[in-house]
């Protein structure tokens, strides 16, 4: 999960003084969003945001070469299968997955599925990949780096990695990144969209049908995977979509949810549902979560106004489950 700010973090001067310019970078940006009031302005906003955060994060690797993708094993269940597939996201960089199959003929809808900062990685989205395969969609549960199968710094001898778990590898290849003047989230983003790759290249996949969907770090990169891949036809993210407005002095993200100098672009959370209009969004809550409702709120009725322009207002949809951080029942029923 995020990290979150040390007991009463939020009081100290120097987070006061940094919360200060960060609510009057984000009324700027919500003066220049309430300015946008048709469609050929939205569609300018929409270009101007995407340059942004490619800016931002550096540029997306422009590696698209050969997959190598290969199936280690299959293990059978009742209605489907689960291929264990590895493949190159960057030469000799690979991606660890497991994808869930029905069995049946043809052709299914497709889902990416990223994995929030559970240490196991893809093994963390069994439940909800087990119940959408039943129902006919295939299903890609990738790992993050330095998660499950893909140990960053790992050392044989004591059998785990030198650096710690998710978060502390996570935040070991953050300021690398920035040194190099990029976000390690361009990274993120790229296995991410190689995923996509490996799913349309499975006879299986109907690849005109291609959702995603993620929960905490995994709604991270669902969210800025869904806003930059085209194919994406349709976003379900949970547990992690606020404003800065209420977000910049709570809890604080992993590196990758981090990207240096967003707010000062003029950028916030709803940028990336905007980019995303007018495709179908879910944002997804829980009561308790340290992603709070009142800012997933905040993100939904500027995104409600947004889909309006496109006369798609019932595109975009927000959900409150029961509990703390994770997908309940009812949120994954929304899904």
């Amino acid at each position: 999960v995020a990290s979150g700010c040390q007991p009463g973090a939020q009081h100290t001067p120097l987070l006061q003084e940094l919360n200060a310019l960060a609510q009057q970078q984000l009324e700027r940006r919500a003066l220049t969003i309430e300015a946008v009031r048709d469609l050929p302005a939205a569609a300018t906003r929409q270009a101007e945001v995407r340059r942004r955060v490619l800016t931002l994060i550096g540029g997306l690797p422009d590696y698209h070469g050969a997959l190598n993708a290969k199936v280690t094993r299959t293990a059978r269940r009742d209605g489907f299968s689960i291929d264990h597939v590895r493949f190159e996201s960057l030469p000799g960089y690979y991606v660890t997955a497991n994808l869930y199959r029905p069995d049946l003929p043809g052709k299914h809808p497709a889902i990416l599925m990223s994995m929030g900062h559970w240490e196991s990685g893809k093994a963390a989205g069994q439940l909800l990949s087990t119940h959408l395969a039943r129902k006919g969609f295939v299903v890609l549960a990738y790992d993050p780096v330095g998660q499950g199968e893909r140990q960053q710094a790992y050392d044989a001898r004591v059998g785990r990695s030198l650096l710690g778990g998710a978060t502390e590898q996570h935040f070991t290849n953050g300021p690398a990144a920035i040194l190099m003047g990029q976000s390690v989230a361009r990274y993120f983003i790229h296995d991410g969209m190689r995923a996509i790759d490996y799913l349309v290249s499975r006879p299986e996949v109907d690849p005109e049908r291609i959702g995603a969907t993620g929960c905490s770090g995994g709604g991270t990169q669902t969210t800025y995977i869904a806003a930059l891949d085209e194919r994406i036809k349709v976003a379900a993210v949970a547990c992690y979509m606020n404003s800065f407005r209420t977000l910049f002095s709570g809890s604080i993200g992993d590196s990758e949810q981090s990207v240096p100098g967003f707010l000062s672009a003029g950028l916030d959370q709803t940028d990336y549902v905007e980019l995303f209009a007018p495709k179908p969004w879910l944002i997804a809550s829980t009561m308790e979560d340290f992603f709070t409702p009142a800012g997933a709120r905040q993100v939904f009725e500027e995104a409600q106004r947004w889909y309006t322009l496109h006369d798609a207002a019932n595109r975009v949809k927000w959900v409150v489950g029961p509990g703390g951080h994770g997908t309940p029942l009812e949120v994954r029923e929304a899904i």
